[in-house]
């Protein structure tokens, strides 16, 4: 039996239990009738239909699952380069800190050196923030070896940080010191002043002028006119002008009680007030005054007495 598109598709109800679906052929063949109870109809719609639903919720919940599993993946993946990542970058800020201390231990090991050199050497054996000195005498060290983590590094920083700071103002304090202790010492007079063969000492001398013996203050030193004078130390002239048998003279106060002064200049190149450092020149060998011939007359004076000027060369 052959249907073509010609067939006319009869569906009849026969009654309210069951279908009937008739196929009516073109040629006088018999009728075909195919009877579907309405139950079953539903029951397969019903069946159908919760495939359908059952399907499309496995399908979603199958693509959520592979999202989530997608994503978490990506997750863990990006996490794994994280922790890579900030394990490198912990070993080295590892490395960073360990170069760190050893730079720390050097400033430390300048720090007592410089210290003992000017004999400000700090006690107890420990240094601050409990750096350890540096021994000549013993190397013991040791301990576990372990992974560094970020706790035990910012802790270390945070000491570190610490140390710095307490160096930091021991050097400045160290600094002040040997400011002041290169004041004093650019306060003393302990230069000459002035090239030239020392003609006359300190203290009791035959008298140049050719009888008996005389005091002298100070001590002559002789060479050519013109030859510069200098300044034996830091301080402020109080007084550039003739003074008696000193002829041309400069005095200059150091502090502490401390002067010099310089006589029998040929020309004076300072003037009252003005501040001088050790070794500017502050005048040129002459004869004025009391002088057989050019030199400088070299005196110190402390608290008003004079002393033997050699005792600061």
């Amino acid at each position: 039996m052959g249907i073509d598109i010609r067939d006319i598709l009869k569906v009849g109800k026969a009654d309210k239990r069951e279908y009937t679906l008739m196929v009516v052929p073109h040629q006088g063949q018999s009728v075909i009738r195919i009877k579907i109870p309405i139950r079953a109809l539903k029951v397969s719609a019903m069946a159908v239909l919760l495939f359908l639903f059952f399907f499309a919720g496995a399908f979603v919940n199958y693509r959520n699952t592979i999202n989530t599993a997608s994503a978490e993946k990506a997750e863990l993946e990006s996490l794994r380069q994280t922790n890579t990542i900030q394990k490198q970058q912990i070993e080295q800020i590892a490395k960073e800190t360990a170069v760190l201390q050893e730079d720390m231990r050097r400033v430390n090991q300048l720090d007592n050196e410089v210290r003992r050199m000017m004999s400000l050497e700090e006690q107890p054996e420990a240094s601050r923030s409990g750096t350890a000195r540096p021994s000549t005498t013993f190397n013991g060290q040791g301990g576990p070896a372990v992974e560094p983590d970020i706790n035990s590094l910012a802790h270390l920083v945070q000491e570190l940080r610490a140390n710095a700071k307490v160096r930091e103002s021991s050097l400045e304090n160290l600094r002040d010191q040997i400011i002041d202790k290169n004041a004093r010492a650019a306060a003393i007079p302990s230069i000459w002043p002035a090239s030239g063969d020392v003609t006359s000492r300190f203290g009791w001398r035959s008298s140049p002028w050719g009888w008996g013996g005389d005091w002298h203050p100070g001590i002559d030193i002789a060479n050519d006119y013109g030859i510069p004078i200098t300044a034996t130390a830091d301080g402020t002239v109080v007084q550039a002008e003739w003074y008696g048998g000193y002829g041309k003279l400069v005095q200059i106060d150091h502090g502490n009680g401390i002067v010099t002064l310089y006589g029998h200049n040929s020309r004076i190149l300072v003037s009252v007030g003005q501040q001088v450092h050790k070794g500017d020149i502050i005048a040129e060998m002459g004869s004025t005054g009391d002088s057989t011939g050019p030199h400088c007359h070299y005196e110190v004076r402390v608290n008003g007495t004079t002393v033997n000027p050699a005792s600061f060369l």
